[in-house]
């Protein structure tokens, strides 16, 4: 009798850690937002199905606007519902929106504090990926596949190369390369001490000096973009439009130095963006309705 409760109980704990059942989305209609509770990421897929087509990869602790719930599945022995969501980006880029399907059980609806307590190699790389960085007019990206690029902004000045992590260490490890359109020096071996972590900043000690990155989206060649009544992202734009998906969006956009938020609120709102702000939760609602 012992044994079996055990089991029962083992079943629960599991299925609360990765997200959410089929029993919350039955027991709940109007979901306005998510987030992604996920280490390694989670798939976005053109239709309701595993076998569906890949068009894209969320990072853990992104939030997702959810359209729709769908049907019901069991996946990696979790039972939850397809749930259709807002891809931002591409509705932005198309004029339309746009939109994608993730698996519900790896969503949830409380997220836990930002911790790297029990990070790997891994977890510190896909940290570094989420979105691009800036320092001043010093441009940073790491890709998860390990490849790093860096550039002045406003300027044909950069670097490109590779990169690797150790989360024992604290440490980036750099190889790259520094040049402009027309000449690209010898590769140079650099290692950024880890100073501190926070999910929305990065301080990193380099060359004896200690600097803060913060998502690029804080730079005005990106938030500006943003800010204008037509809008479209280019390549370069993207990753740093992800840090609009994470929980830390409000604190971001109130530090923007910028006096009239009327078309960046439009344009957050369109591309599903939900500010902790009564004000802008009231525009929110007329395009999303009341969830």
């Amino acid at each position: 009798m012992k044994k079996i409760i055990l089991v029962v109980m083992l079943g629960l704990i599991t299925g609360s850690l990765f997200g959410e059942s089929n029993d919350y989305f039955n027991k709940n209609k109007n979901i306005d937002i998510l987030y992604v509770n996920a280490t390694e990421g989670l798939r976005v897929r053109d239709s309701a199905s595993l076998y569906s087509k890949k068009i894209g990869t969320l990072f853990d602790r992104m939030v997702v606007k959810v359209v729709s719930i769908g049907n019901e599945a069991e996946i990696d022995g979790i039972k939850s519902n397809w749930v259709q969501i807002l891809l931002p980006i591409e509705t932005i880029n198309t004029g339309s929106n746009v939109y994608g399907w993730v698996f519900g059980g790896y969503l949830t609806e409380n997220l836990f504090p930002f911790s790297t307590e029990k990070w790997s190699d891994a977890d510190l790389q896909r940290y570094l990926s989420r979105f691009s960085w800036v320092s001043d007019n010093r441009y940073r990206k790491f890709s998860p596949e390990g490849k790093y690029f860096f550039g002045l902004l406003e300027s044909g000045m950069g670097g490109s190369g590779k990169y690797s992590v150790s989360i024992k260490n604290k440490t980036i490890t750099l190889s790259v390369s520094y040049g402009d359109e027309e000449y690209k020096g010898p590769v140079e071996k650099e290692i950024y001490k880890i100073l501190d972590i926070k999910e929305d900043s990065l301080l990193l000690e380099i060359k004896g000096s200690e600097v803060t990155l913060l998502p690029a989206f804080t730079n005005s060649n990106f938030w500006g973009n943003v800010a204008r009544e037509k809008m479209r992202f280019s390549n370069f734009d993207e990753p740093a439009m992800n840090a609009l998906r994470f929980p830390f969006v409000t604190s971001m956009i109130k530090k923007l130095p910028i006096k009239d938020t009327t078309v960046l609120w439009t344009n957050l709102i369109k591309m599903g963006v939900k500010l902790d702000n009564q004000e802008f939760i009231n525009e929110y609602n007329k395009t999303w309705g009341n969830q």
